[in-house]
């Protein structure tokens, strides 16, 4: 029994087994069953393609036509005559009959032998290439001429391409100049009827050639000639009569293409005249494009409208328009440190020749009056710059940053416009302030308008005072850049004051890399004036960078800087720095105020060496902690300042709403270079009420358009091809009245 039971076991197994590979077998014969049927519907429409009769591609050829020429493939072409359809056929109708016809022999006398010529060389030549013509082509060319789809009027004529470098022949029509010529050939065709009737003739002769010299007067704009760069066998015995206007020309061996005449309705298929639509049309009529010039940077006016109502209408008065160029130019040793900043920039924009030749190109084309150059190297100051701008009748002052850095700021000037009245150059390098260790410098210049009278120059007008730096970078070092800029301020509020001495307004125009964004409050103080900076991070001074997902971060707090910087919270020297630069060394020769200010300076806390030790007087340290806690006391935690300043640019592209964008490397683009100036502030009423004859200050006449982020990438980013540095130049033209004085 269990042997029994074993071997059914077996049995059940086994076909169990058998039933599955059978189903599995039967599977995959499905699968591919249904790969061969998706295959076959997918390669089926591009053997079809690949393997059609050439029939089929003769009747799907058509003719194209570029710029003005007929693009022939060698299928077929497309006539327009200006005879009727009627008339075509029983032409074409005789022209077969003569073909079929033997041809006459030379000695055989004939009365119009003229006449035969022309038909006698080209039954020749078609008899000569007959037998190469089969049945399908003929079929073919009849199944086309008899093609519904075609216009009245319009017959399609096969011609062979051959290419047979050994019985090359050149043919040529006549341009249709000679009317009696082609009335010749179409005598010879047969397509006039002939008359025993000389009268008749003669009439029907004057009719044929007034229809011709219609159409030619519908076609006079049409070229005279139109070549095809195509051999074509004349042996064809399928020619249509349209081929009766070839005319053999073997003097030109040389030539190697089709020369069609331009006869009735061929002008229209062959060139393509220029559109043109009535006076009322919605298209505007096409005009000769004239070459152009993309300006990528507009110069835009101030408007009028926008100045204020409050302003009174004065009797002009003598002014002077001055323009202001301020532009970082990126040294080049800068940018050969920090080459990953420019790595979308092609390696020739990168050269400081090519660099250097678009950036001269763009001070002459914009002829700054005043130039304000950050990142100049010295040695290219030096070797290239200050030569041509020497000659281009600029003076420049340079001051290069201290320590390593080999590149500076620069402030040119016209000497045909202004005159330097007094020069002072900083350097915000202090190490005994614990503060200021950077290595940043500024210009501070004052000029002097020159107004040219009766071949005399003569200074007149109130002074200006240019000044021109480039802050720190570091965008979490906000405190020292607020202490770079207290520098220049304080330095310019000096120079202020001075010209008030003397009781003259002065105007001022502030230049620079600030490496700060509009509206924070680093900008915010340069253009209101005031800043409450207690407790404030550090990085948000400037803006450059948000760190505020950081845990911790420095914080200001008051005092900003030292007292032995000499700066007050309202950004001006705490003594009369201009009385202790004008006095001279000597006895007395320093005030009492500014030797008070070096009695805890480093070097006055150093005991000499060979000091004697006297008990009470020379072994007494200095104790600067009520002096300190004074200081911190007077220091507020509100920064301020005098200088009343404001910005050329408004920071948002007029129209779009896009920012502005000064400078941009592969981080990003931003706006971090300013022109700010004293405007002529509208009249208080006080000065209407005391008939004020207006506002002192500088007005503000145009500036040149800044770009967008996604424009300047769209050249590519910067530098360019166009622009020599990752700075846009910021130019702006201000009025400055000469009776403000």
């Amino acid at each position: 029994m269990n042997l029994r039971k074993l071997y059914e076991n077996l049995a059940c197994h086994t076909l169990l087994t058998n039933a599955t590979d059978i189903k599995v077998r039967m599977r995959r014969l499905h699968f591919r069953i249904m790969i061969g049927v998706l295959l076959f519907y997918a390669f089926y429409p591009l053997t079809w393609f690949l393997f059609r009769r050439p029939s089929e591609a003769l009747k799907r050829s058509v003719p194209q036509s570029v710029n003005g020429t007929t693009v022939w493939d060698g299928d077929t072409f497309t006539l327009r005559s200006i005879q009727s359809e009627t008339i075509m056929q029983d032409q074409s109708g005789e022209m077969k009959e003569r073909l079929k016809e033997p041809v006459p022999q030379e000695n055989t006398p004939s009365p119009n032998r003229d006449e035969e010529n022309l038909p006698a060389v080209l039954q020749k030549d078609m008899k000569n290439d007959a037998a190469a013509q089969t049945t399908d082509m003929q079929t073919t060319v009849e199944e086309e001429r008899e093609d519904p789809k075609m216009g009245d009027g319009e017959k399609v004529v096969l011609h062979d391409i051959m290419h047979d470098n050994q019985n090359e022949k050149e043919i040529s029509t006549s341009s249709g100049d000679n009317v009696d010529g082609i009335l010749k050939i179409l005598t010879l065709d047969g397509s006039m009827e002939k008359t025993n009737c000389p009268e008749q003739n003669r009439s029907k002769t004057e009719n044929r050639k007034e229809m011709l010299q219609a159409s030619d007067a519908d076609t006079s704009k049409s070229p005279d000639e139109c070549w095809d760069d195509y051999i074509v066998t004349t042996g064809n015995p399928l020619l249509s009569n349209s081929q009766t206007f070839l005319k053999i020309d073997e003097q030109h061996d040389a030539q190697t293409g089709w020369h069609f005449p331009v006869g009735p309705g061929l002008a229209q298929e062959v060139f393509c005249p220029q559109w043109s639509f009535p006076a009322a049309s919605y298209y505007t009529t096409v005009e000769p494009t004239v070459p152009f010039e993309v300006m990528w940077r507009v110069w835009e006016d101030v408007d009028a409208d926008s100045e204020s109502v409050l302003t009174p209408i004065t009797i002009k008065t003598a002014s002077l328009d001055f323009t202001v160029m301020s532009y970082n130019i990126l040294a080049q040793d800068l940018l050969e440190l920090n080459q990953h900043l420019y790595a979308h920039c092609p390696l020739e924009v990168l050269q400081w020749s090519y660099r250097c030749n678009l950036l001269l190109k763009e001070i002459e084309k914009w002829a700054p009056d005043i130039l304000c150059l950050q990142e100049v190297q010295e040695n290219h100051y030096h070797e290239h710059l200050h030569p041509v701008l020497s000659q281009r009748g600029y003076i420049c002052v340079y001051q290069r940053r201290t320590g390593t850095k080999t590149d500076g700021c620069a402030v040119c000037y016209q000497s045909s416009r202004f005159a330097e009245a007094a020069v002072s150059k900083l350097e915000f390098f202090r190490p005994e302030t614990g503060l200021l260790d950077r290595h940043n410098v500024g210009v501070v210049l004052l000029l002097r308008p020159l107004v040219t009278t009766e071949a005399e120059v003569k200074e007149a007008g109130p002074p200006l005072c240019v000044a021109n730096t480039h802050l720190l970078f570091n965008p979490r070092r906000g405190d020292v850049k607020l202490a770079q800029l207290a520098i220049m301020l304080a330095e310019i509020d000096a120079v202020i004051k001075s010209c008030k001495a003397r009781g003259e307004h002065c105007n001022v125009v502030f230049c620079g890399d600030f490496n700060s964004i509009p509206h924070l409050p680093l900008y915010q103080f340069i253009t209101t004036g005031e800043l409450s900076y207690q407790r404030m991070p550090t990085w948000m001074v400037s803006g450059q960078e948000d760190l505020s997902y950081k845990p911790s971060y420095h914080r200001l707090f008051a005092p900003l800087w030292p007292s032995s910087l000499g700066i007050s919270d309202t950004c001006q020297y705490t003594t009369d720095i201009n009385k202790t630069r004008s006095q001279n060394s000597g006895t007395r020769g320093y005030s009492h105020e500014f030797m008070l200010q070096l009695r805890f300076c480093p070097a006055a806390c150093v005991r000499p060496e060979n000091l004697v030790l006297i008990p009470g007087v020379t072994d007494i340290k200095p104790d600067t902690s009520e002096d300190a806690q004074s200081y911190e006391k007077r220091f507020r935690d509100c920064l301020k300042h005098q200088v009343d300043l404001e910005s050329v640019y408004k920071h948002v592209l007029p129209g779009s709403g896009f920012p502005e964008v000064t400078t941009l490397h592969s981080e990003g683009g931003t706006t971090v270079d300013y022109i700010f100036y004293s405007p002529k502030r509208p009249l208080t009423k006080k000065q209407r009420a005391y008939k004020t004859s207006g506002g002192k200050g500088l007005k503000l006449v145009g500036s040149l358009s800044l770009l967008s982020e996604d424009l300047l990438w769209s050249l590519n980013g910067l530098p360019n091809h166009i622009f020599p540095s990752d700075h846009l130049s910021l130019v702006a033209r201000f009025q400055l009245e000469l009776d403000d004085a």
